[in-house]
């Protein structure tokens, strides 16, 4: 994460940093309050991501700046769909004491940070990207 000190501007990082910080809570608080059962998402976000992984791969290859826009919006759709899946698997886990709550917090502190990180990353590069 140090690398993006020297690669972005300063301004850069907090506007991606604060946007991300609010975003973030608010899908995490849509997805704990929401009475919606999740749980099919789960696939349809695994595979897109899957999906968007392989594209980023391609686009390597490629190198198309429309594709690598594309990408952007789409994998952050992506995680922002991951947050509140994420969010409310958590509470119907939580709710059905199945598992014991300290595994269950560390398990989900994990996934939830890989989320923020991924929001934060894109954001970035779209921020970044306006700015050039």
């Amino acid at each position: 994460m140090a690398v993006i000190f020297a690669i972005f501007d300063l301004t850069t990082i907090y506007y991606a940093f604060f946007t991300t910080a609010l975003l973030f809570g608010s899908l995490a608080l849509y997805g704990h309050i929401t009475k919606k059962d999740m749980t099919k998402f789960g696939t349809i976000f695994s595979v897109a991501l899957i999906v968007g992984i392989v594209v980023s791969i391609i686009n390597l290859f490629l190198r198309s700046s429309m594709v690598n826009i594309v990408l952007d919006w789409v994998i952050l759709l992506i995680f922002c769909g991951l947050t509140i899946y994420d969010m409310n698997k958590l509470k119907q886990m939580q709710s059905t004491m199945e598992y014991e709550d300290e595994k269950l917090y560390v398990y989900f502190a994990m996934e939830l940070y890989l989320d923020f990180i991924n929001i934060f990353l894109r954001l970035l590069s779209i921020i970044a990207r306006r700015r050039d």
